[in-house]
């Protein structure tokens, strides 16, 4: 076998060891189907024709005159079929034997009209062997079906490929749009909480704020609501210590000096006995001249009960002056006047020593 393969341009180039093997495996087929070719003809070219009809006559013992002499049957014309078997004779009476006659002769059975000869089957042609394709030709035809195969393959295999590739840039491409736009959604979520957040606590401060201004402007009303009646208070102080160093009624002259109550002296004592025992401080020995006293203003309900203390002017003692505003408080409600009716504030001053 040539181990060079034939092309068009009649150029003579090594064959490969694939090449080789597909050549080898090609001629060895060739041949086998020749084979069964070459055994499949003579099988048919050696089987028997249709056998004509076969006529059999026989015959009893003895010779018919005009029986002709037997041809010659072939063998093949032979039918053997099976020989009759003789029936059983029934046993004879027995009779006086008389003397034998001579037996007659059987008449010769009538000749059968011959049967037509059936016509010969006609032979089927027997087909033309195709010519032997060349070998070389036959592997450079698989050879090319071959690569035309691996090339659909490979553009079957590449088209998979760039399909596969086109789907997953689509679905990278649809998350990143969809992270995208969750981000988006989050930092504008985030953005408005935010905004939220900032106002409420920007309203909660203005709150705030309107809330400290009313109370400081209560704080300072109330401030100014005390200095003005300390003032007042002071005022009214001076103006009845002034009347009474003048000796003019309703002065202060005439009032006890642990209590005051108006110009009756009973009911400045009351007064002075309500508050004394209430006022719980310890009183230091007494050094010289000097006597710390207290002036206050007490404000009364109807009833006589104490509803505000004031300290219009302080013993220089804060401990002393809160033990005084206590004592004060304590007593209500107060003594009642001999008018009948409380004063809505009673005036006066109490000294530590007196």
């Amino acid at each position: 076998m040539s181990l060079f393969k034939r092309n068009t341009s009649k150029d003579l180039t090594p064959l490969t060891q694939e090449q080789r093997e597909e050549r080898r495996a090609f001629t060895l087929a060739v041949g086998i189907h020749a084979l069964l070719f070459a055994f499949m003809l003579v099988g048919f070219v050696s089987s028997p024709s249709t056998p004509q009809p076969v006529q059999v006559e026989l015959w009893m013992d003895g010779v018919s005159p005009t029986a002709q002499p037997e041809e010659p049957v072939a063998e093949e014309d032979v039918v053997e079929e099976p020989e009759p078997q003789p029936e059983p004779e029934p046993e004879p009476e027995p009779e006086p034997q008389p003397e034998p006659e001579p037996e007659p002769q059987p008449e010769p059975e009538p000749t059968p009209e011959p049967q037509p000869e059936p016509e010969p089957v006609a032979t089927p042609p027997v087909p033309e062997a195709e010519p032997e394709p060349d070998p070389e030709i036959a592997l450079e035809e698989a050879r090319k079906r071959k690569q035309e195969q691996e090339e659909a393959e490979r553009k079957a295999r590449e088209e998979a490929e760039r399909k596969e590739k086109e789907e997953a840039e689509r679905k990278a491409k649809e998350e990143a749009e969809l992270k995208a736009k969750q981000e988006t959604e989050r930092k504008e979520r985030e953005a408005a909480e935010r905004k939220a957040k900032e106002e409420a606590a920007k309203k909660a401060a203005a709150e705030k704020k309107a809330k400290e201004e009313a109370a400081k402007k209560a704080a300072a009303e109330k401030k100014a609501k005390e200095d003005a009646a300390r003032r007042e208070a002071l005022r009214a102080a001076m103006r009845g210590d002034a009347l009474g160093a003048a000796g003019i009624p309703g002065g202060s002259s005439d009032r006890n000096q642990a209590g005051g109550g108006g110009g009756d002296d009973g009911y400045a004592a009351k007064v002075r006995a309500c508050i004394r025992p209430r006022v719980i401080y310890n009183v230091p020995p007494r050094q010289g001249s000097s006597n710390p006293t207290v002036q206050f203003r007490a404000s009364l309900n109807p009833d006589g009960t104490v509803r505000e203390v004031l300290i219009n002017r302080s013993s220089g003692i804060s401990g002393f002056d809160e033990a005084v505003r206590k004592g004060i408080a304590a007593c209500s409600p107060f003594p009642r006047p001999p008018s009948g009716q409380y004063p809505r504030q009673v005036d006066g001053v109490y000294r530590m020593y007196d």
